[in-house]
């Protein structure tokens, strides 16, 4: 079965790259010169985008207003990892390296970031108590950033937070109450995490949070922020509900892989309680 031909916007791209996805079959190219043309370009599936000259925060920005549903892939020179750090940060699927980019891993890179654009589009909502991704959303873009730590050799955290008894309350309380309780324990998450970290409801009671970009010290800032939010719940609550939370966490290392499963296993295992409620 022929896979069906995905259109694919260009800018500034190094001709040497260009000609590789002109080569490939099932790709349709449109090409632009830089931003100021965007406005004028047709929809398309995918955009490789050079960031030379461009802030990347600013870049993604009119990517996103003109193209919301297509994949971004940013592509740096050598000593600019910073800004496509920035813009993974900022939303983009998938960030190379000129001189770094062995041959046929681009053709690759961009269907598998269409794939994933349009796998997040549709599962990154389904947990409808609390409007964050669920397993199967999260699972996806977890293993997406595994791949990419492989590729950049650097380790990511996941943090993984569990109401505690909530079974039991779910049997006293009901659906309604409980789900109340998932919102504010996803809402004191939200408040815990910085702008670039994935949060996600993987199972009645569990919440699993990646943290994004450098790993060394995100984890205790990303707790610490988590227990001010969980005392900001309280203090602006008349009659603070029954909210209990404890933490782990694991560590993906590309010396040492480990699948995502074994991951939050382990973070499982650690958990720890931050917090009592009234």
């Amino acid at each position: 079965m022929t896979e069906p031909t995905l259109t694919i916007l260009l800018i500034g791209l190094d001709p040497g790259l260009s000609e590789e996805l002109a080569q490939e079959e099932g790709f349709a190219l449109e090409r632009i010169a830089d931003l100021a043309a965007v406005a004028d370009a047709p929809e398309v599936d995918a955009v490789v985008m050079a960031l030379d000259g461009e802030g990347p925060l600013e870049a993604l920005g009119v990517l996103r207003a003109h193209a919301p549903e297509a994949a971004v892939l940013v592509v740096t020179q050598p000593g600019r990892d910073t800004d496509g750090t920035v813009a993974l940060h900022a939303g983009a699927e998938d960030h190379l390296v000129v001189g770094s980019i062995p041959a046929g891993l681009l053709p690759r890179a961009v269907r598998y970031a269409v794939a994933q654009r349009r796998l997040h589009r549709e599962l990154a909502t389904q947990d409808e108590a609390t409007g964050l991704p669920n397993l199967r959303g999260f699972a996806a873009i977890a293993e997406h950033h595994l791949r990419m730590a492989d590729r950049a050799r650097k380790p990511v955290v996941f943090l993984f937070v569990r109401l505690d008894g909530f079974a039991d309350l779910a049997a006293e309380l009901g659906t309604e109450r409980t789900d109340e309780l998932a919102r504010d324990a996803a809402e004191v998450l939200l408040e815990a995490v910085r702008d670039s970290d994935l949060p996600a409801r993987i199972a009645p009671d569990t919440f699993c949070v990646l943290l994004t970009g450098e790993a060394s010290g995100a984890e205790a800032l990303v707790l610490s922020r988590l227990v001010e939010a969980i005392a900001l719940n309280d203090a602006r609550r008349e009659q603070p509900r029954e909210l209990s939370l404890s933490v782990g966490s694991a560590l993906y290392d590309p010396e040492q892989p480990a699948t995502l499963e074994q991951l939050l296993n382990t973070a499982g295992r650690g958990l720890t309680n931050q917090s009592s409620g009234a």
